[in-house]
């Protein structure tokens, strides 16, 4: 073996050895990147007081989740369940008001979902002396500043706001903004309204790249590296000749 064939194999050997080296690194970054965690839920338990207004048919709940892009980009859930209404019954949905990514009622369980810039839902009900609910939301923080924001609204039979101090005029309850993974829950009814913990849902299940798909990249990078090596012997071969 002459001593330039000698350099030659401990270059490719070299090579190779780095390269082995390269895919096992590749392969532990895919892992560790499937097994980023999930951002957490706000999950909670809600209740309000409608003593005030019990036994008188007419009264209205809203749920409103707002898309903070504008766009409807579907990136959040509400959902609503185990819903109790005090000795109060649940009557009709309002569908001239119940827009957007909205399924379900108070029977039921409700979601929404902001697929639209507004998804409302709106259901009149016979007040008891409470309303309650466990409340799931999703936290995923909106690009380009403006958050998405989750809000609820109590009328009573003549449609006025029942109490509350709503800075912004629109007789909000609560109001949500999903502006970070642990939002802040603005309460503008604290005489009324209680807002506890309520039963975690398991977490998702955590999505780790296939075995399969780690072995592909290696051997699609050790192809291209033997190509590679191959044709620079065969160029160094040429020149020798």
């Amino acid at each position: 073996m002459t001593i330039s064939r000698i350099h030659e194999f401990k270059e490719t050997f070299m090579h190779r050895k780095n390269l082995i080296r390269l895919v096992v690194v590749l392969g532990f970054a895919l892992f560790t990147v499937g097994q980023l965690p999930a951002l957490a839920d706000t999950v909670v338990s809600v209740s309000v007081d409608t003593s005030s207004i019990a036994s008188t048919p007419g009264a209205e709940v809203f749920f409103i989740l707002t898309d903070g892009n504008g766009i409807g980009d579907a990136n959040n859930t509400a959902a609503l369940s185990n819903f109790a209404l005090g000795l109060g019954t649940p009557g009709a949905i309002d569908a001239l008001n119940t827009t957007g990514g909205v399924t379900g009622n108070l029977s039921t369980g409700l979601s929404l979902v902001d697929s639209a810039f507004l998804s409302v839902f709106g259901q009149l009900f016979t007040p008891g002396t409470s309303l309650s609910f466990n409340l799931d939301l999703t936290s995923n923080v909106d690009n380009g500043g403006t958050p998405d924001q989750f809000s609820m609204i109590i009328l009573d039979a003549n449609g006025n706001p029942i109490p509350n101090t709503d800075p912004n005029g629109f007789g909000d309850l609560l109001v949500i903004n999903i502006d970070s993974a642990n939002p802040v829950i603005t309460n503008y009814a604290s005489n009324l309204v209680t807002v506890g913990s309520a039963t975690t849902p398991p977490p998702p299940p955590v999505t780790t790249p296939e075995p399969s798909s780690i072995l592909l990249l290696g051997t699609a990078i050790l192809a291209f590296v033997a190509l590679r090596g191959r044709l620079a012997y065969t160029a160094r071969s040429m020149d020798a000749r």
